[in-house]
């Protein structure tokens, strides 16, 4: 672990700390505007949030991941959707840094000027539509779904086909990935859903829209031609110590919110407190060390995720297969953890005021995700057998 981890760790608790309240306080307009609010973007741009992933030359703090694991957690603590958009934006942000051309780089990144702000980026890299090469770049006509903070993005990025252009046989269709100003693409009204309301994970469409070379982003599944550190991982290792950490932040919220419930809470056909029935001692003494091994897993796994060398594609397979399983586990027990205190809360819980429910839809919906999938326990189950696995999710 690096040197300085103790005292990063320190810095971005009180970073994080300064803009607890507000975030929880901008939770419930969050859920009802379907994104973040202004004054929640506001709050994650003074802490500078977003460029925790970003390398530390173009303004960024380039954390460890174990820090990435906390910052993410903290905020996710707060309001799931806000810490959900915090770790889709800050690796965003970071692809848009270390794998744009140069003189776009420079014009997007500019730390040190007093007005400057990270760019944040959303979208999806689910290779959608058809991207036709002309003169000076690309006309893109693609719809694509899942971009999670799309309401509040500088930057989108679109992932497409290349036109009339056909592959070898038993090779997939070749690609490209632009990112486009938020304001040139088309946004949709698709994001109503069970929970994460706050995320704004709308479709969104690129119209026979012209981007230019400037802002195509290469090597995204090999490292990135600028940048150093945990940035320059393969992906999926790179990008699940914050999606972990989203989990995380929900399972502590839960039993906080549970342990300050318990002392008053009353259930009818009990006397005293929920707090006083030995039967809820239990459950939550068996929530509370599932919450501890989620932590310590997690902790572990982001040591081994920065420092386990890769010097062959297998090799990098295996640790993000790892990766993966490592936080399909950790959403799986998070839900555990929130289904057992919404299970004792009682009745006020059916309310949507109540914030155990947001917690336990929260999960509900981040656990359709891709990367903790069913295929991520596959995948570690062939690693474990000796079977083959190729490259993939």
């Amino acid at each position: 672990m690096e040197s300085d981890l103790p005292a990063r760790l320190r810095e971005w608790r009180e970073r994080t700390e300064s803009i607890d309240a507000i975030l929880r306080v901008e939770a419930d307009h969050n859920d009802q505007l379907r994104h973040l609010s202004p004054a929640t973007m506001e709050a994650l741009h003074r802490i500078e949030a977003f460029g925790i992933c970003t390398p530390v030359q173009l303004g960024g703090s380039d954390l460890h991941p174990v820090a990435q694991l906390e910052t993410v957690a903290a905020v996710s603590a707060a309001d799931p959707s806000t810490g959900w958009n915090l770790m889709n934006g800050c690796q965003e942000s970071a692809w848009l840094a270390t794998r744009l051309p140069d003189e776009t780089v420079a014009r997007l990144f500019r730390p040190g000027i007093s007005d400057w702000r990270f760019p944040v980026t959303a979208g999806g890299l689910a290779p959608e539509g058809e991207a036709r090469p002309v003169e000076g770049g690309w006309v893109v006509n693609a719809r694509s779904a899942w971009a999670s903070g799309i309401h509040t993005a500088d930057y989108v990025l679109i992932q497409s086909f290349i036109a009339d252009q056909e592959p070898e046989a038993g090779t997939p269709r070749s690609t490209v990935t632009l990112a486009a100003r938020r304001e040139e693409i088309v946004i949709e009204d698709t994001w109503h859903t069970l929970g994460m309301r706050g995320t704004g994970s709308a479709h969104y469409r690129f119209d026979g829209l012209f981007v230019p070379d400037a802002m195509k982003l290469v090597n995204l599944e090999l490292p990135p031609p600028r940048g150093t550190g945990f940035v320059t991982r393969p992906n999926p290792i790179f990008l699940v110590p914050a999606m972990y950490a989203t989990s995380l932040g929900i399972a502590r919220r839960a039993l906080e919110e549970f342990a300050a419930h318990a002392p008053t809470g009353r259930r009818r056909a009990y006397r005293g407190s929920v707090g006083d029935r030995e039967r809820v001692q239990h459950d939550i003494g068996e929530a509370q060390a599932m919450l501890e091994a989620i932590e310590g897993y997690g902790r572990n796994l982001c040591e081994q995720l920065h420092d386990t060398p890769i010097d062959t594609p297998e090799e990098a397979v295996s640790l993000g297969d790892r990766a993966r399983s490592a936080y399909r586990w950790c959403n799986q027990t998070t839900e555990r953890i929130v289904k057992t205190v919404h299970d004792h809360m009682g009745g006020a819980d059916v309310f949507e005021s109540s914030i155990i429910q947001r917690l336990l839809r929260d999960i509900q919906t981040s656990s359709q995700h891709v990367m903790p999938g069913d295929s991520a326990y596959v995948r570690l189950g062939r690693h474990r057998l000796g079977l083959e696995v190729r490259p993939g999710i």
